[in-house]
């Protein structure tokens, strides 16, 4: 037996299409990955400064990690020379500064370029010029946000506004003291399928 009638009370799910298109694919890509504030690491996870992660947010491998004065600092995961991925780990603990693998230029935890060969040489080329491309970023609940915008929109009216829209409060959900929870156990793992299918699972 087969039926057309939908629920009023369900979502529908979307037209196969949009699943593997690649055109559509892109668009989500431009107007909500590299549009919007996303939750990237726990805070906790970069307990000192040269702390990092790497994640990727859409099509871009971004760092996270902690400044000298262990404010949040995020960047590019790309070397300004020549494109060379600096953070090839997914984790890891820098001692004194990030240094790309390929012509070892050399960027502190603000993102500025404090090294590389025959620099001394160069004198047209700027250090905070040609630091890290920096990315927005805040810490919220325990959690480091990232927004690739150029212009990001504002975090309280996206992020903070949506709780109040769902809860009534931020105090909702900030009563918990989210950002003090202990983390248990990490789970990772990579399905084969659209991102969409990921969330609506959830839904």
């Amino acid at each position: 037996m087969s039926t057309n009638v939908v629920s009023e009370s369900l979502i529908s799910t979307l037209p196969g299409s949009t699943y593997v298109d690649e055109a559509v694919f892109r668009a989500e890509q431009e107007r909500i990955f590299e549009q919007m504030w996303f939750c990237a690491v726990r805070a906790g996870d970069l307990d000192k400064p040269g702390a990092y992660r790497t994640v990727q947010i859409g099509r871009e491998s971004i760092i996270i990690t902690r400044n000298r004065k262990h404010g949040i600092r995020a960047f590019y995961n790309i070397c300004r020379h020549r494109g060379v991925k600096l953070c090839m780990e997914e984790t890891g603990e820098a001692n004194r500064s990030f240094q790309c693998p390929y012509h070892a230029w050399t960027y502190d935890f603000d993102g500025k370029l404090i090294a590389a060969p025959n620099l001394t040489k160069m004198p047209d080329i700027d250090r905070q010029e040609y630091g890290l491309v920096t990315i927005p970023v805040r810490e919220y609940l325990g959690y480091v946000w990232v927004c690739l915008a150029e212009n990001p929109p504002s975090f309280e009216d996206d992020v903070m506004g949506d709780i109040e829209e769902r809860l009534g409060d931020t105090q909702a959900i900030e009563g918990y003291d989210i950002a003090n929870l202990a983390l248990g156990r990490r789970i990772t793992y990579d399905v084969k399928a659209n991102w969409k299918l990921i969330i609506e699972n959830f839904m």
